[in-house]
């Protein structure tokens, strides 16, 4: 029997990121089907195999050159696939390839049980045009001003009640201001149409990625970070091994795992259609990245491997010569080569930015109508604001709220997550009457902290105009009550 069945199919997709992306799958892909038989006199070419052939040829293998069937491999659906024609008996939906291997040549050098020899049987095919992009890669580079995952992490931990809200924000501000680092972010999407009934697991792995790299860069300064798998609903990642190519100057990594994106109209298991993976993200902390810039373009590169899969649908079992299923079934894999050209300049041009801004209102009351205050605020700026959550706070007195709040500004989205922080407190106060008579009495007072962290795509400018707008209506709204309260007093 067969040591190894394995039919492998490769496609190569080409993709430039820039202002105009574009995607294109490179030819048609290439598939091969190879089965190796090793002549080992045990296992695969057996002793009672050997006493077949010496039955019939003699032992001395008789004169010219003798071959043995040793089994037949039955390939179903493959209907597009072109160049196996020629190979196969055809027999309705399906067709078989005899396993046919040399037991005898006119010089006598085949040896049928001496472990030295192997007989590897190959062929070419090829599939049809792919009917999706079966591999893509998205990229993000972002600098310390431009967290994009900030604002995603703070509203997680937020509404899940971990931390302060304020302080939370303001540890993610100074924690990016201490830092110059440039983050280059790398996910590749794997897009894979599968038929109805196909049961088998399907588990891509980008076996390796590389990235175009200008210079000879110190290691130490340059660090990969990988995410977890399958993703938390709090981000978490960790450092992973990359080395620089002195050869080919390029940065390299491996292994990188992926999960199924399961979205509403995803297909099940044995159901038809298209299902998605992403690997997780691989983020490359750059330390010293002038040289990053002066460059036009990079290339980007990703190899991309499925077991259990074929993008054809052609599908494969293995058989001995008495038509019993054989022990050692057919592998299949899909192999999926990306190269990428990715243009820093247009990508830095699209970051997200994420500006923070933090104010405090004196002698205002903490207190829900404050709250409503300030979504009533956010509301008339044509913001669409979630309900207001409270959060639990350690001290009765200090009162906490998250509001998030989101508008679109165009072809993006603006978000705004508003923190606010209330301290309740009670004054004594001293009051002189017209009659020169001293009244003493108690007022309730208070204080509060509006911490705003927003995200917006490439215009940092309009954000902070709107962020600067929403603080000074605040001022204006809430120096009313402040007026009031004096009057009141007086």
């Amino acid at each position: 029997m067969p040591e190894k069945v394995e039919l492998c199919e490769t496609y190569a997709v080409e993709q430039e990121i820039s202002r105009n992306p574009t995607t294109e799958q490179v030819g048609d892909g290439s598939g091969r089907i190879e089965i190796t038989v090793p002549y080992d006199g045990s296992r695969f070419f057996t002793r009672q195999a050997v006493a077949d052939v010496e039955r019939v040829l003699g032992r001395r293998g008789g004169a010219g050159e003798h071959r043995a069937t040793v089994g037949h491999l039955l390939l179903a659906d493959h209907t597009n696939t072109n160049g196996l024609r020629g190979a196969m008996r055809h027999h309705s939906q399906a067709g078989t390839i005899p396993v046919s291997v040399p037991v005898a040549k006119h010089d006598g050098s085949l040896d049928l049980s001496g472990d030295r020899q192997a007989c590897v049987i190959g062929y070419d095919y090829g599939p049809d045009h792919a009917p999706v992009y079966p591999v893509q890669l998205e990229v993000w580079l972002d600098d310390p001003d431009s967290l994009t995952d900030a604002f995603a992490g703070v509203r997680t931990l937020m509404t899940r009640g971990r931390e302060n809200p304020s302080w939370l924000i303001e540890r993610l501000r100074q924690e990016a201001s201490f830092t110059s680092k440039l983050l280059f972010t790398f996910k590749v999407k794997v897009s894979l149409p599968v038929k109805s009934g196909f049961q088998r697991k399907i588990e891509p792995v980008v076996k390796h990625m590389s990235v175009e790299w200008p210079t000879l860069t110190s290691m130490q300064s340059t660090e990969l970070y990988v995410g977890e798998i399958p993703p938390g609903p709090e981000p978490r990642v960790r450092q992973a091994a990359v080395r620089y190519n002195p050869v080919k100057s390029r940065l390299e990594w491996t292994d990188v795992p992926t999960f199924e994106v399961v979205e509403d109209g995803a297909p099940k298991r044995g159901e038809a259609g298209t299902r998605i993976f992403h690997s997780v993200v691989c983020v490359l902390a750059v330390g010293h990245p002038g040289e990053l810039f002066e460059q036009e373009r990079l290339e980007v590169s990703a190899r991309v491997e499925i077991p259990n899969y074929l993008l054809s649908g052609l599908e494969a079992r293995s058989y001995d010569a008495t038509g019993r299923p054989q022990v050692r079934q057919p592998e299949h894999v899909t192999k999926l080569n990306l190269r990428t050209m990715v243009y820093p300049a247009d990508i830095f041009a699209g970051r997200t930015f994420s500006p923070y801004q933090q104010f405090v209102f004196d002698d205002i009351i903490p207190d829900e109508m404050r709250i409503t205050d300030i979504v009533t605020v956010l509301r008339n700026s044509k913001f669409t604001v979630e309900n207001p959550r409270p959060q639990t706070p350690q001290d009765p007195l200090a009162p906490m709220w998250l509001v998030l709040a989101h508008r679109s500004q165009g072809p993006d989205d603006l978000d705004l997550l508003v923190a606010v922080e209330g301290k309740r407190a009670i004054l004594d106060r001293e009051h002189i009457t017209s009659s020169s008579v001293k009244l003493k009495g108690s007022a309730e007072s208070g204080q509060l902290k509006v911490s705003v962290l927003g995200t917006l795509p490439r215009d940092h400018r309009e954000l902070t105009r709107e962020m600067n707008a929403f603080q000074q209506k605040l001022r204006e709204r809430f120096r009313f009550h402040q007026m009031s309260r004096e009057v009141g007093a007086s």
